[in-house]
């Protein structure tokens, strides 16, 4: 499989390549800038690049002329992604610059593969724009700019409305919209190709006892420890939420049993880790587990409610333990 860095200044935008590429078997590098990515690009030496076309400190034109001048880079393949794919001025300078592709902002998992697959059978010869020294770079830098004034503001406000919807406050997870979004696509583009789906659903069960004795304060820092500890724990490619309170689910694909009882005895062990130290703020949870074959034809909320009755009848178990 393939190495791909993807360049967006939006970790959202990221993930949804990281997910869907990642579950395909590709490596995925991220950088969030353009003069980020060309280090990463020239310490990596990736065989793809994806990459946003309006950043704030190197557009995606001036990043392309940059790989393309460095001698182990000048043949990698670059594909656009934007928000601006009507603009016609885009397709044109990205014609004359050697791209082969140009994504919209969002696509479907489908058109990405294809774009991806299609980059990496079939890359361009390197290209160049057409060498007319400090015209031509004031010409991109023009557009550029022209461009940054039309989207920001629109970014700007899409970006906090899409943080507010999307993400938890607290912990910087996916919300439960967030997460039902995420979800649904990974578990479509599952299908899709054969992948099976696991889904674990998780409570903490020392939450409430936490809040009563310590204060909500102590709380919230416990739930922020373990959402640290799940985003450590899990693959980058698994979609990680929390529904609400002390609720958490992860939806893993192309896992087998093997890998999801790994993945649980390593969240048991970082839990464990963080409880040698933790005094009074031990945490404890219960866990639900549903595997879901590839031909199933479950929806995401029937799936969320099988696991989350998987959790509670692991909750009562521990507590006729007890």
């Amino acid at each position: 499989m393939a190495t791909i860095l993807v360049v967006d200044t939006n970790a959202t935008d990221r993930n949804t390549y990281v997910a869907l590429l990642g579950n395909f078997g590709h490596r995925i590098l991220e950088a969030s800038n353009g003069a980020e990515a060309l280090e990463v690009a020239r310490d990596q030496l990736p065989d793809l690049v994806i990459t946003d076309i309006i950043m704030p400190n190197m557009d995606g034109f001036t990043l392309t002329r940059r790989l393309h001048a460095e001698p182990l880079l000048m043949k990698v393949p670059v594909v656009f992604h934007t928000a601006n794919y009507d603009d016609t001025e885009i397709h044109r300078l990205a014609r004359a610059s050697g791209i082969q592709h140009i994504l919209r902002k969002p696509s479907e998992p489908h058109e990405i593969l294809r774009v991806v697959n299609d980059a990496l059978k079939h890359p361009a010869a390197p290209a160049r724009l057409p060498q007319t020294g400090q015209l031509q770079r004031e010409h991109l830098q023009v557009l550029a700019n022209k461009l940054y004034e039309k989207v920001t503001e629109l970014e700007t406000v899409n970006e906090h409305l899409r943080s507010l919807s999307l993400t938890d406050g607290l912990t910087g997870l996916n919300n439960r919209r967030g997460f039902m979004i995420l979800a649904t696509g990974l578990m479509k583009f599952a299908r899709r190709v054969g992948y099976s789906l696991c889904l674990l659903y998780i409570d903490l069960d020392s939450l409430k006892h936490l809040n009563d004795t310590l204060g909500h304060a102590a709380g919230d820092a416990l739930i922020l420890r373990f959402s640290r500890i799940l985003t450590d724990t899990f693959r980058e490619s698994d979609v990680i939420g929390r529904l609400g309170g002390d609720e958490f689910v992860v939806l893993m694909a192309d896992a087998t049993e093997s890998d999801v009882e790994a993945m649980r005895q390593r969240l048991q062990a970082n839990v464990d880790a963080h409880n040698r130290q933790a005094g009074q703020a031990l945490i404890t949870f219960s866990l639900g587990v549903i595997r879901v074959p590839p031909e199933s034809t479950i929806t995401m909320e029937e799936l969320l409610a099988q696991a989350d009755k998987a959790m509670y009848e692991h909750k009562q178990r521990r507590r006729q333990k007890a």
